[in-house]
């Protein structure tokens, strides 16, 4: 199932609730997440999410940034 709309909110302290709305539907489902589950979904989240959005940039060589060297098309 793929979300039209997806968020997370806190009622209260300690309380998390991941609401979303499935494509074709109108209506908004509602699941509360235990504080050990919403820990584990930010901490495995987060880096699958970071990961697909970096653009690696290359390194250049330190020896030629020594020097001076410049690689690029002129």
């Amino acid at each position: 199932m793929i979300a039209k709309l997806a968020y997370l909110t806190s009622p209260s302290a300690g309380r998390y609730v991941f609401n979303f709305q499935p494509f074709g539907s109108d209506d908004l489902i509602s699941v509360e997440v235990g504080p050990d589950h919403m820990r584990n979904i930010l901490s495995d989240g987060v880096p699958l999410m970071l990961r697909q959005s970096f653009h690696r940039v290359p390194v250049i060589n330190s020896q030629e940034s020594a020097n001076g060297s410049d690689n690029r098309a002129q």
